[in-house]
């Protein structure tokens, strides 16, 4: 205590150092803070609400070498059995429905899912009940919902006398019969849902899916291990059945294989987004907090070098090495202590950025970051660690001087050692300051880049609209004829150049799907991937988009069921299965060699899933021979703002069917940035940290460079009295500044060219080694070393020899 009692004393005799000292440790602390509720918030307990999320993992399925983000639901049912390894398996998929109650129709999103979903994941309900076991086996007669908790209070005020309520979902009865509890907000991490119904329900809800096709993979699953199961155990269980399940389904499991994922590591929901940047945010934000660190030594040196006399004079009424160590030492902590503090309030500001930096989307996007226990005992053990380890600098300084020299006024034997250190640290900051600079640099340039790519469509001017027809009673007849009258009315609102319908879009936030596709011809090679992602499009969709077709023709309306079935190939499909050749008129076979198609034509190839990906082949099909499915939306490009056409383009709509509504509206131009959005984050952030470690090395450099000017003023003053010149002056000041920032440049160097390349991933077609990036960063972080030297350097030569030689 009473070494406590001195350190509070000694920070509040130096208020001026405190408040730097503090607020610097708050940059540095609140950052890490910060970045480690995000990563907990996304990738540690990416769904919240779950007991021991630890056991709980992803299963993907694996065919071949490829990797599907879906499994279907007779597999699932298979691997469920292997109950010495999981103690149940949950599958689920993400929809968009629209909620009635007393007359109010809500659009919302919520999940299908297995009857054992709520058991298996341990959420419990707050009023009613969740699933019974059986409520997923009866196809359409299990009409139940759950809400969660947030949309239970946000729409009926919290009411219990909600369950038992019967509502209209999509147009049909179901009844309420309970309520998730707390944070749960589903399984797609990222995204918050509304309700949950039975799997069983799947046509009513989501209009799509089938629960008894091996082939149709379609659901998102999660396993909860067993206690004492690990990752690589359950992994040989899964290959084993699957290899079982091989041998009995040959034509719908060929090649086909689970794996299992810890959570963190899941290929959809916002780990597939936020992963990379996360890793890269960590890493810099420990690389500031390094700096931080440096410069709060530095200022602690200096200080001690006030504090000879005074460490001295202890040692002189007999304290020990290891007393005084200990004293220096709370002080620090002390010191790391308050700018914890103020580091955790700044991160609790700086928590929520994130949801500002997402694009916006018709998907209900939301994390509920907050600084809970994990977090905080990271801030504890980090401000600890920072603490001692800018605390030890001065404290082990402290060794046995000259008693009598140092209690002399003006003593100074110890200032050598507390130099070189002070150094060492301000060459150490503008390494790491280089390396965050040079990563920062490439983000902003791979930016640029992505902004630039040809993603292959113009999605300017473009307007689009969800629909779910299913929802109001339509059939695969009823639904073609809708979609043929939906198309020509949106192509007569005037200011509209183009119409279209596609059941799938480029470059958003949710996948598409992809058909396995046999090529008459062509020789599959061994476990060779020969899925395609895929569209279902109406033959405006290539005009409304701006795609051109390179060989021969765009779908029309002829493409019906009453001729044969065709499709159109991108230009990365013809040259992988049609090298050389013409590919129109040439057959390929899907949905297992159930449906052939002839080749009608070529679009060219573009962007499908991300801005980084390599050409892949894509297949479009036109609507009017696909007409199984009733998920179809329609886009349109207008001729000025496509905002300003939605309202027509609802008219439009309801002039076809007014009992049919649009789920959402979006302009295309918004809806791709949602490929953007990694890079855009990368950029900023590390921009943001980059310019803040930039600042903290000028500071540290400052700093030495003003403490070596004033403690040579009497050195300046002689060679001044004899004659030395301001620029002599300046030049003897600089050498050693400029010296200190070349070898922090050059190892600073060495490291970007070993750490670049974890940066490869955001890029987008920009070298990790750019030399240009290189120099750029180089250039600017030299010119803020030379004037942090050139500072202290220019009071020197403003030195006054009488004044300086006075106090000899």
């Amino acid at each position: 205590m009473n070494d406590l009692r001195f350190a509070f004393r000694q920070l509040a005799k130096s208020p001026g150092f405190t408040a730097v000292a503090v607020l610097t440790l708050a940059l540095g602390i609140g950052a890490n803070t910060t970045v480690f509720c995000w990563i907990q918030g996304m990738l540690l307990r990416p769904i919240p609400g779950i007991e021991r999320p630890e056991q709980v993992a992803v299963l993907v399925t694996a065919h071949g070498s490829a990797q599907w983000d879906t499994a279907s639901l007779p597999d699932i049912r298979d691997y469920a059995k292997l109950d010495k390894v999981f103690s149940g398996i949950v599958a689920s998929q993400v929809t968009p429905a629209c909620l009635t109650v007393d007359g109010h129709a809500e659009w919302m999103y919520g999940q299908i899912a297995t009857a054992n979903y709520f058991s298996v994941l341990g959420v419990r309900a707050v009023a009613g009940r969740l699933f019974l076991p059986d409520e997923d086996r009866k196809p359409g007669g299990n009409a139940v919902l759950v809400l969660s908790e947030g949309f239970w209070r946000r729409r009926f005020a919290g009411d219990p006398a909600i369950v038992g309520k019967t509502v209209d979902l999509n147009r049909r009865s179901f009844t309420i019969v309970g309520v998730a509890a707390g944070d749960f907000h589903g399984t797609m991490s990222g995204l918050r849902m509304d309700f949950w119904a039975p799997l069983s329900m799947h046509r009513e809800v989501a209009s799509f899916g089938s629960l008894e096709q091996r082939s149709d993979h379609w659901l998102h699953t999660q396993a909860r291990l067993r206690p004492g199961v690990s990752l690589e155990q359950a992994q040989a269980a899964l290959d084993t059945l699957g290899a079982n399940l091989e041998r009995a389904y040959p034509k719908d499991n060929a090649d086909i294989r689970l794996r299992i994922l810890p959570l963190w590591k899941s290929p959809y929901g916002g780990q597939a987004v936020f992963l990379p940047v996360m890793r890269i945010l960590m890493a810099v934000s420990l690389g500031v907090l390094l700096i931080v660190t440096a410069n709060v030594a530095n200022l602690l040196l200096a200080r001690a070098i006030r504090r000879q006399r005074e460490i001295a004079l202890r040692q002189a009424l007999g304290a020990g090495r290891l007393r005084l160590i200990r004293q220096l030492l709370t002080e620090s902590i002390v010191l790391a202590a308050l700018g914890g503090i103020a580091g955790v309030c700044l991160a609790s500001w700086l928590v929520n950025l994130v949801g500002s930096l997402v694009p916006q989307t018709y998907l209900p996007v939301g994390y509920d970051f907050r600084l809970g226990g994990m977090t905080l005992l990271f801030t504890v053990l980090a401000t600890l660690a920072s603490g001692i380890a800018f605390g030890l600098a001065p404290a082990l300084q402290i060794g046995s001087p000259d008693l009598a020299g140092t209690l002399k006024e003006g003593g100074r034997g110890t200032s050598l050692p507390h130099h070189r250190i002070r150094s060492a640290l301000v060459v150490g900051e503008i390494a790491l300051a280089l390396l965050l600079l040079t990563g920062a640099a490439l983000c902003i340039k791979g930016f640029q880049r992505a902004r630039r790519i040809d993603i292959g469509f113009s999605p300017d001017r473009v307007l689009m609209a969800g629909l779910r027809i299913g929802m109001n009673g339509y059939d695969q007849e009823t639904g073609a004829v809708f979609y043929q009258k939906l198309e020509e009315r949106l192509q007569s609102i005037p200011g509209v150049e183009a119409a279209a319908l596609g059941s799938w879009f480029p470059l958003g936030f949710e996948g598409g799907p992809n058909w396995d596709v046999d090529v008459a011809g062509y020789a599959r090679k061994p476990n060779e991937d020969m899925t395609i992602p895929c569209s279902i499009v109406s033959p405006g969709y290539f005009d409304t988009l701006r795609i051109p077709i390179l060989q021969g023709r765009s779908f029309t309306a002829h493409d019906d069921n009453r001729v044969p079935f065709v499709a159109i190939i991108n230009e990365t499909m013809a040259r992988r299965y049609w090298p050389g050749m013409d590919p129109v008129g040439r057959k390929l076979k899907i949905w297992g060699g159930s449906r052939e198609l002839t080749v009608v034509g070529v679009a060219r190839s573009g962007k499908y899933q991300s801005l980084g990906e390599v050409p892949r082949s894509f297949l479009y099909v036109p609507v009017q021979q696909n007409t199984w499915d009733l998920n179809i939306s329609a886009v349109i490009r207008t001729r000025g703002d496509p905002a300003a056409f939605a309202g027509a383009l609802t008219q439009a709509i309801h002039a076809v069917d007014p009992g049919v509504e649009i789920w959402a509206t979006l302009p295309m131009s918004t809806y791709v940035r949602a490929a953007f959005t990694a890079n855009y984050m990368a950029a900023l952030l590390l921009t943001l940290l980059g310019i803040v470690a930039a600042t903290l090395a000028a500071i540290g450099i400052y700093g030495v460079m003003a403490y070596v000017a004033n403690q040579r003023t009497q050195e300046i003053g002689i060679r001044m009295a004899l004659g030395a010149q301001p620029f002599d002056i300046l030049r003897l000041v600089l050498r050693e500044g400029l010296w200190m920032a070349g070898l922090g440049t050059l190892l600073g160097l060495i490291g970007a060219l070993v750490s670049t390349r974890g940066l490869a991933g955001l890029l987008n077609g920009v070298s990790p080694y750019d030399p240009v990036v290189f120099a750029a960063a180089i250039f600017g972080l030299g010119s803020v070393a030379l004037l942090a030297c050139l500072l202290p350097a220019r009071r020197a030569t403003r030195v006054n020899p009488v004044e300086a030689l006075r106090s000899e």
